[in-house]
């Protein structure tokens, strides 16, 4: 329902593009400046934000969660955790998108329009939707660690611990991770470096994981993206008719 975007120098100017959000309070906007402060700032925005939300999900810009067993995220959080108390994040897998081809960025169309092949098999990669009110803090970008007691689960309510949820679960919910986009999109993207500042990446990889990230069509998520934007637009959010939705 509310978007807190951490801006780590983006160009081109960030906050002018995202000010018809801003005005309709869709988002809140942060510059946060300086290298590699990705965990930074996850550990900054769930101790801000904590008390205003009853879940926030921690994602990058080329990440979009996918609700498929019920209309609204929270709901399907809300069918996981069910009546455990304990389940205080849950682990959602990606589905890994290629380029579909494209070789030339195309900045006049959103991501979801232009890339809609993905990999067949589920990701072991997940990132987390959490309680924020029971994480202590972050060390990975994948998942958080939390207040005694607590833990998180996949979506069929199973404990486990870590990045990686080996059952490969996205019956439920999923992220769309579209890490390549086009090859001159990821050229751009290794010139940044990494958000962590933990590695950086080559071309190769493009190379190696392209070919096996366009299996199969899938724009499910489209169907998802309109209702949302439809929603929003009922709350105040008039600029969504005239932005270029992701």
């Amino acid at each position: 329902d509310h978007f807190y975007i951490y801006d780590n120098d983006s160009t081109p100017d960030f906050k002018k593009i995202l000010q018809p959000y801003i005005d309709s309070n869709i988002v809140t906007y942060i510059h946060y400046p300086g290298r590699a402060r990705q965990y930074e700032a996850y550990n900054d925005a769930f101790k801000k934000f904590r008390l205003q939300c009853r879940y926030m999900a921690f994602l990058d810009g080329d990440e979009f969660i996918f609700p498929k067993s019920k209309p609204a995220i929270a709901e399907v959080v809300d069918e996981v955790f069910g009546n455990n108390t304990s389940a205080s994040g849950l682990g959602v897998n990606w589905r890994m998108f290629g380029s579909s081809g494209l070789e030339k960025a195309d900045f006049t169309r959103g991501v979801l329009d232009r890339f809609t092949k993905r990999a067949k098999n589920v990701d072991q990669h997940i990132k987390t939707i959490a309680n924020p009110r029971k994480i202590d803090f972050f060390l990975n970008p994948h998942y958080a660690m939390y207040f005694t007691g607590c833990y998180s689960v996949n979506e069929n309510g199973k404990f486990f611990a870590g990045p990686f949820n080996e059952e490969k679960t996205a019956e439920k919910i999923c992220i769309n991770h579209h890490c390549l986009k086009t090859r001159e999109e990821y050229a751009l993207k290794v010139d940044r470096g990494s958000a962590d500042g933990t590695r950086g990446k080559d071309y190769k990889f493009f190379e190696n994981t392209d070919k096996n990230f366009n299996d199969e069509f899938d724009d499910a998520i489209i169907k998802y993206r309109d209702a949302r934007r439809d929603a929003l637009i009922g709350k105040g959010g008039g600029g969504y008719r005239n932005i270029i939705c992701a």
